[in-house]
């Protein structure tokens, strides 16, 4: 009987433990303001990718950006084909981070038709958050909002090479 108590004692211990601590990481990494709104979230998109040398990607966070069983589609800068879950796609980012890698927003275009948006975000691929771009292209964002929030159902990436990224998704000067 004393080893059942005390298994409970130690359960609940862990337990308060694993409530806690999750409740201060979500706290620390990401907040609702993240899905509140369409520029929130398109921020968060951006912030989760994006740090300095050494920079450690943050999962939880993007998975709470995305919906569940979300697809992500590109055309990597050799021009190879690529679709995979989220959960896929982290598997690459796992590891710190060799060199600054700072994906940053230069325009956006924004349809949006009752509770589903598609943006046209066009992007530079910078070493740092103000140094010159070494790779553009655009991401095509769906979203929706649903329970309250926003959640980026999918998205696509396809980097400027021989196809250049056309005038109406540059920054109007």
């Amino acid at each position: 009987m004393q080893s059942f108590a005390r298994y409970r004692v130690i359960s609940a211990f862990l337990f308060i433990c694993l409530g806690y601590s999750a409740t201060t990481l979500s706290s620390e990494n990401y907040s609702d303001n993240d899905v509140l709104s369409l520029d929130g979230i398109i921020n968060a998109y951006y912030e989760v990718i994006s740090g300095p040398k050494g920079f450690k990607y943050d999962t939880k966070k993007d998975q709470f950006i995305h919906a569940p069983n979300a697809i992500i589609t590109r055309f990597n800068e050799m021009g190879e084909f690529q679709r995979h879950t989220l959960l896929d796609e982290q598997k690459s980012l796992l590891e710190p981070y060799s060199e600054g890698l700072y994906e940053v927003e230069v325009n956006r275009v924004v349809e949006e038709y009752g509770s589903i948006v598609h943006v046209w975000s066009t992007f530079e691929m910078r070493e740092s958050p103000d140094s010159n771009a070494f790779l553009r292209g655009i991401n095509s964002i769906s979203l929706y909002f649903k329970d309250d929030r926003w959640w980026i159902a999918s998205w696509s990436t396809q980097y400027e090479d021989d196809i250049k990224v056309p005038e109406k998704y540059l920054p109007q000067k």
